[in-house]
């Protein structure tokens, strides 16, 4: 008896054995057609015995094949975007899936030929998936290569121009509609990001600051567990959203609080910043959406706003803290040209402290 332990991918071809190395063998270094359907097959194989891990390598290989998209064989066996993602979605607990953020991290950053350029933002398509539905908590990406590196994992709208760029045959429509499920499944709106004129950024008066105080209890108990404890999550909040504090720091320190607002659903987020060291930095001090309004480009639009704001009144830097484990924020910076520029650890009190890194990129350029 087939020694089955899961049901069958339904985005990757029906099998009827167990499927091993021995099936590739006789293509050599050829990625052509029947290649590409003996690399699906046996990646139907690793899933159906419980090995998600070794799945997803059988559907790298097939996406090293270049074939143009008239091959009959794309259309019975479409690029296998939609059965990675189902694959993500789908394992067991205890199949080992290792990371696959970091795989395709590592993947995308150290291709090599032939066909690197294509192979490469394949890599990257696959690895904005995985970031879109494994929490990065669990599934984070290597902190050390992107510091060693100075790299920036590439935004949506970068990976669909290399694919519509690059592409023999459908990629960006199978990976769209692959990203449209990715999203639909963990709540994210599926059209991707918003125009900048569909955002209103606005600095707020003291009056307002009870909505700044609501919107942070909400988001941080959404955002910051794993990252920190709940009870130094509740002791920030504590100390540092009381309104007349909040007031203080207006009036005594040039603290300017503003909301991030959408048609029809009012405040989503909001942001902070004041001036340091005269007018040379401006110090983005708080940014913070709520998560139902992650992954419509609002944070880029923000950090569009801060940078307008210091070069309209004359800053040269911007400057930020974030913890070290906030993976996903630290990688909206770098895409937004911060620089980790050092560690910083300070004590808050009450035995808590701030693991940060410390940020910046010029105002201009």
């Amino acid at each position: 008896m087939t020694p089955w332990i899961n049901e069958p991918c339904p985005w990757l071809p029906a099998i009827d054995r167990p499927h091993t190395a021995a099936d590739l063998k006789p293509h050599g270094k050829t990625r052509d057609a029947t290649f590409y359907a003996a690399a699906l097959r046996y990646a139907q194989s690793h899933w159906r015995a419980g090995f998600p891990a070794q799945a997803i390598l059988q559907c790298n290989r097939a996406l090293a094949c270049p074939l143009p998209g008239s091959e009959p064989v794309l259309q019975e066996f479409p690029l296998p975007y939609q059965a990675l993602l189902w694959i993500l979605l789908h394992r067991r607990e205890g199949q080992f899936i290792g990371n696959p953020r970091r795989h395709w991290q590592h993947l995308a950053t150290r291709m090599v030929e032939p066909h690197k350029d294509l192979r490469t933002w394949r890599a990257w398509a696959c690895w904005y998936l995985a970031k879109t539905v494994l929490p990065a908590i669990e599934f984070p990406p290597d902190i050390q290569q992107i510091r060693q590196e100075n790299l920036a994992e590439p935004e949506f709208t970068t990976i669909r121009q290399q694919l519509d760029r690059l592409s023999p045959a459908d990629d960006t429509a199978r990976w769209l509609e692959a990203l449209a499920e990715a999203r639909r499944s963990v709540g994210q709106p599926a059209a991707g990001p918003l125009p900048p004129a569909a955002v209103r950024i606005r600095p707020i008066p003291a009056e307002e600051l009870p909505t700044v105080i609501a919107l942070a209890h909400e988001i941080w108990h959404q955002h910051y567990p794993g990252i920190i404890s709940r009870e130094q999550i509740d002791y920030m909040l504590t100390v540092w959203y009381q309104t007349d504090a909040m007031r203080r720091e207006m009036s005594g320190r040039g603290v300017v609080y503003a909301l991030i607002e959408l048609p029809e659903r009012g405040a989503v987020g909001y942001l902070a910043h004041e001036p340091q060291l005269g007018h040379e930095v401006l110090f983005l001090s708080k940014l913070y959406l709520r998560a139902t309004s992650r992954g419509m480009g609002l944070g880029r639009i923000a950090l569009d706003w801060v940078r307008d704001q210091a070069a309209a009144q004359g800053f040269h830097t911007l400057r930020l803290r974030v913890n070290r484990a906030n993976a996903s924020a630290i990688q909206s910076y770098l895409r937004a040209g911060f620089r980790i520029l050092e560690d910083v650890c300070s004590d808050i009190g009450n035995g808590f402290v701030m693991d940060d890194y410390l940020m910046e990129r010029p105002v201009r350029g």
